[in-house]
């Protein structure tokens, strides 16, 4: 009996790496164009939410349909202020996360965790650390103060804010900093601007994404037990909202959002834990933040550029660029510690307003990982414990019953 042979033609790795490099700068388009376009309407540096926006949509979108996509697009606008407002207190954040988290552990049963993870992932980041919404009156002394100081774009604020008030002592500046920062949060302009950024920004790409694979059949979400959907939502919450309990309260701790992150990605539904990823995400971002220190080696400094009329550090983010369409590109490949090598600088130079921000937020990624993944790996062997205890309780009874 003779095997039949696959006469399929095999596509050549150069065009493969072509489509998939065709694919990446596509992608990447979706997140950086809205953001792009919102920042040139309102010259505010907060427009970069829509990036964020974007990737929450599309991931809905690839992982739960149009439907899902468009849902979950409306939720993170609609909780984005919210977050800003809950950052101001520790409990009210904590609050907040396990709230979202609960969302999150809630869709797991229909197998829709992955869908919405993005939302309290990336809303971390302004209700730890909101961008700014710029006076008019301030940008001119923001230049000067970024590049001789070295400061992210929210310190130069506060310090043009405080300086701006006529205060002497330290005392006052830091009252006036407080203030500012407080009045930030609850500013109804900021606050209705932000739903507009992470709406646009999500339902562009769910909108496009849908059209462009009406044709193609996407993943179905796998349902879970109600078992193991309970010990996953448990972990999470209890994980995340201990976590941003104790950033918000330790505001120089800037690494909450990428220790969050960390927790969400690691934890899985059920008792497997998947060994190989958690090793590759850890192992990665230790590559990842050695690139990224040769990086800043070869780039030396920061080169501050005007954009819309906002002081930019512009070569740290066409690097980060560069190295996130590497990012995506790798993600879709059979390589996946790669895409952690990669997703590391990027992280860091898209997310910096200084070289000493970017070597941060680096060493933050990898502490992150490491302290994450170890109390990801301890609830899990909780739950699996508990799992076989509670297994074995069952038969125990079973046996007493039929003897």
């Amino acid at each position: 009996m003779t095997s039949v042979q696959d006469t399929t033609p095999k596509m050549p790795r150069a065009a493969i790496v072509m489509r998939r490099t065709g694919i990446a700068l596509a992608l990447f388009s979706l997140i950086i164009v809205p953001a792009a376009v919102l920042l040139i309407i309102t010259k505010q540096p907060s427009a970069t939410y829509a990036a964020m926006g974007a990737l929450i949509g599309a991931f809905a979108l690839l992982a739960g349909g149009l439907r899902v996509g468009i849902l979950t697009s409306l939720v993170a606008a609609l909780l984005a202020p919210l977050a800003i407002v809950a950052g101001l207190s520790p409990i009210t954040g904590a609050v907040l996360m396990i709230l979202m988290t609960l969302m999150v552990g809630r869709l797991s049963l229909f197998g829709l965790h992955r869908a919405s993870m993005l939302v309290p992932i990336f809303l971390a980041w302004p209700m730890l650390s909101p961008i700014p919404w710029l006076p008019r009156m301030e940008l001119g002394q923001l230049k000067t103060i970024i590049t001789n100081n070295g400061l992210t774009l929210s310190d130069a604020l506060s310090k043009a804010q405080a300086s701006g008030s006529g205060g002497g002592s330290s005392s006052s500046n830091a009252t006036t900093i407080h203030h500012a920062m407080v009045d930030l949060r609850l500013d109804t302009t900021y606050l209705t601007w932000v739903i507009v950024f992470f709406f646009v920004g999500a339902i562009v790409p769910v909108v496009l994404l849908h059209f462009v694979l009406r044709k193609r059949d996407l993943p179905t979400p796998k349902p879970n037990p109600r078992s193991e959907a309970l010990n996953y939502t448990i972990t999470i919450c209890v994980l995340t909202g201990v976590a941003m309990y104790y950033f918000i309260d330790h505001p120089k701790q800037t690494s909450g959002s990428f220790f969050i992150a960390t927790i969400l990605v690691l934890t899985q539904v059920g008792s497997d834990i998947e060994w190989k990823l958690t090793l590759q995400r850890v192992l990665g971002t230790f590559g990842g933040l050695v690139a990224l220190i040769g990086l800043m080696a070869l780039m030396g400094h920061a080169k501050y550029t005007e954009v819309v009329g906002i002081p930019m550090p512009v070569n740290l983010y066409i690097v980060g660029a560069v190295f996130g369409v590497g990012a995506i590109i790798a993600k879709f490949s059979p390589r996946q510690w790669i895409y952690y090598i990669l997703i590391t600088p990027t992280a860091a130079l898209l997310n910096a307003y200084t070289m000493s921000a970017a070597s941060d937020i680096g060493k933050q990624r990898l502490v992150d990982n490491l302290v994450g993944a170890a109390l990801v790996i301890i609830a899990a062997g909780i739950t699996i414990g508990a799992g076989r205890l509670r297994a074995a309780s069952t038969q125990n009874d079973t046996a007493v019953v039929h003897s």
